[in-house]
């Protein structure tokens, strides 16, 4: 369903995680994912997200902007995050977790989990030791030398966590002072924590509770249910993390609760208040109370706030241990329960769950009381994505798109409604995108509404107005997916000409213009619109996605490879020989050698982009002609009585080495039996032998 890339234990720090919840294996993850360039369609990708409330989106995108919409108007001052190389190019449209954290939160990119004492008890370890030396400071009743040799003996404690075969805990014997003596005793107890002695750990701690020293009794009272917790659940997970309620020690687990709330009753604003609170969660969790779990969660959620980081902890705890199993079907408040119906109308998978009933639904009413928005979204969402009723979506959702403004349901509700008319074909649909366009000044929302607009004038014929003066299409991700797989000549012409636009667009439509020029066959076009490549232009970087490129190699045209066997002029005069005779044996191989030697077998081999129709860029391109693929030269060639025996010789070299190594067509067009690939290996060598490329060539594939 969605990847989780951190493990958290609650809405507090580091003490909160200091036991961690075990992390569950997503279905997909985040990196290098590529979703289909469309509205939400209900299948998910976990950097498919949008600013639309969607099955497609990840449950905690979705629960992310359902807290964020109480919001009354978009947040000020929030800007797109620098992307990553593991981001696709996804433009301003799409993104994944990781990037909707440092997006609305401004956080680094989530790194992996140490993989030494995160998830476990010892992840305190370290950073309990500032807090224990500042005690003991504030404690006048603790000798300065006494403190020195207990800080001392506190950087030993847990030498388990760290080493099993390593020294044991080396207290200081000299401890005279009875508050010293008590520090002393906190160590033993924490060393026996960390060591998994519970009943030792029990002990030391239930005698310190009763301290004087404010520092001991309170983190005595916590640690002796972080004790209770462990013990508890010290033998419910096997090595890897698989849990099994039946082996939980369910006294230990009381004790843990009691031992909690008494701490959080006695220090309601304590140290260690988040984590308690975090905890609690956790005794619910293992004892399977789902009901009180789901309780929890849509109480702290409600209040949590929508800007603060530690709300993304809690998301993801939510995520992790209630919205994915059984617990969902006990969720009861309407935040919740409406990220779960979302997530139950994806497509089924094979063996998986049918989608929400609307039965189901309509028993839900009494649970969203007071939210009718959010209901009213929820069943528009079913009758769209499930029921396939866009008219009753129309019904649901009434038209609002003039608001100078609009909080993530709000806007959510607008852009299904929209998608509805289009699913009717309405006639006013294009109209209703450029109102709705006005509004749309949250992050990521202005690109969804432009996606859906430039859908609608791609599939109506009326692509120019994409790239009009005066368009309101300015997503460069939704621009140059159009003009890779759509434009035409005379538009691919006129943007690469367009001063205003920036540079690497008019470069992507110019190495477009120039290679469709090849690839259909209009070799004059070609000789004309070359003279457009600037002498400056790269030919660096290679062919691997021209719209994530930081540079389009346009320059390839100019001063490629001409040649590395087989004798080639330049590409020019190579065109210019084509523009004269399409059917110039030499130009014909020389062309493919250019494509060969300058990555366009992996760009593009004479066929276009397999895009559906619902997708940007789905539709027919609009380049006249039929594409010639590089493995058609050679065929062409082979059969062509005026073709010399040199080069007759080469082509069947070329069309033979297509397939190598691994059996694979690399040159476009229809594959070709290997018995054909056989003959031509057969006739290079008995007709050709004395040719270089009889002798060079050793197996066909």
């Amino acid at each position: 369903m969605r990847r989780t890339t951190r493990v958290a234990g609650g809405i507090a720090g580091a003490l909160l995680a200091a036991l961690a919840w075990p992390q569950v294996a997503g279905a997909s993850g985040d990196f290098m994912c590529t979703p289909n360039w469309q509205l939400p369609n209900g299948s998910f990708a976990s950097c498919g997200n949008t600013a639309m409330l969607s099955p497609s989106n990840d449950t905690r995108v979705n629960l992310l902007f359902l807290m964020r919409d109480r919001q009354p108007a978009p947040a000020a001052g929030l800007t797109y995050p620098e992307m990553k190389y593991a981001d696709p190019g996804l433009g301003h449209n799409f993104f994944s977790w990781d990037v909707a954290r440092r997006a609305f939160f401004a956080l680094p990119e989530a790194e992996e989990a140490d993989s030494g004492a995160y998830g476990s008890r010892c992840i305190s370890l370290v950073s309990g030791s500032a807090g224990f030396n500042a005690a003991m400071i504030a404690n006048r009743g603790v000798p300065a030398a006494e403190r020195e040799r207990l800080a001392t003996a506190r950087t030993t404690i847990g030498q388990i966590c760290r080493d099993a075969g390593g020294p044991a805990l080396a207290l200081p014997t000299d401890i005279k002072s009875a508050g010293g003596r008590e520090y002393l005793a906190y160590l033993q107890g924490a060393d026996a924590f960390y060591a998994e002695q519970w009943d030792a750990a029990r002990g030391a701690f239930d005698r310190l509770r009763g301290s004087k020293d404010p520092w001991l009794a309170e983190t005595a009272a916590y640690m002796l249910a972080r004790t209770e917790l462990n013990a508890a659940q010290a033998k419910s997970f096997d090595e890897w993390g698989a849990f099994d309620a039946a082996k939980v020690d369910k006294p230990a687990l009381v004790r843990a609760r009691a031992g909690f709330q008494d701490y959080l009753k006695r220090y309601a604003q304590g140290r260690y208040a988040g984590s308690a609170q975090g905890l609690v969660r956790r005794t619910l969790w293992l004892a399977g109370d789902a009901v009180g779990l789901a309780q929890e969660y849509e109480r702290l959620l409600a209040a949590a706030p929508v800007t603060s980081p530690a709300t993304l902890d809690l998301i993801e705890e939510t995520d992790n241990k209630l919205l994915i199993g059984s617990a969902a079907k006990v969720i009861d408040g309407p935040l919740l329960l409406a990220t779960v119906d979302l997530m139950m109308m994806r497509p089924p998978y094979e063996g998986g769950p049918q989608p929400i009933s609307a039965a189901a639904l309509a028993g839900q009413a009494k649970r969203f009381a007071g939210r009718d928005d959010l209901y009213g979204f929820v069943l528009a969402a079913h009758a769209f994505y499930v029921e396939k009723n866009p008219a009753r979506v129309v019904q649901l959702i009434p038209d609002d798109a003039r608001k100078p403004g609009y909080t993530a349901l709000a806007f959510s509700r607008q852009v299904l409604r929209g998608m509805a008319l289009a699913a009717r074909g309405d006639r006013n649909e294009a109209g209703f995108w450029r109102e709705l366009l006005g509004g749309a000044n949250g992050l990521y929302q202005r690109p969804v509404v432009e996606l859906a607009l430039a859908m609608n004038w791609e599939r109506s014929g009326k692509l120019a107005e994409v790239f009009a003066p005066a368009s309101p299409i300015g997503e460069a991700a939704i621009r140059e997916i159009l003009l890779l797989n759509v434009a035409g000549p005379d538009l691919l012409r006129a943007q690469a000409r367009a001063a205003g636009r920036p540079q690497h667009e008019r470069d992507l439509a110019l190495f477009t213009l120039l290679q469709k020029q090849l690839t259909y066959g209009d070799y004059a076009g070609f000789l004309r619109d070359s003279a457009l490549v600037g002498t400056n232009a790269t030919s660096e970087g290679g062919l691997w996605d021209l719209r994530q490129q930081e540079q389009v190699p346009v320059g390839l045209f100019r001063k490629g490879t001409w040649s590395d066997g087989y004798a080639c002029p330049a590409l020019s005069a190579t065109v210019a020989a084509l523009a004269r005779d399409p059917r110039d044996v030499k130009g014909r191989l020389c062309l493919g050698d250019f494509y060969r030697l300058n990555g366009f077998d992996d760009f593009g081999r004479g066929d276009e982009t397999e895009l559906s129709r619902g997708e940007l860029g789905g539709s027919p391109t609009l380049f006249p002609g039929k594409p010639t693929p590089r493995g058609d030269f050679y065929t062409s060639v082979i059969a062509d009585p005026r073709a010399a025996g040199e080069d007759k010789a080469y082509a069947l070299y070329r069309a033979v080495n297509c397939y190598a190594p691994a059996g694979n067509n690399q040159c476009g067009g229809a594959d070709v039996a290997q018995n054909q690939r056989r003959a031509w290996f057969q006739r290079l060598k008995a007709e050709y032998a004395k040719s270089p490329w009889a002798q060079k060539l050793r197996y066909y594939w």
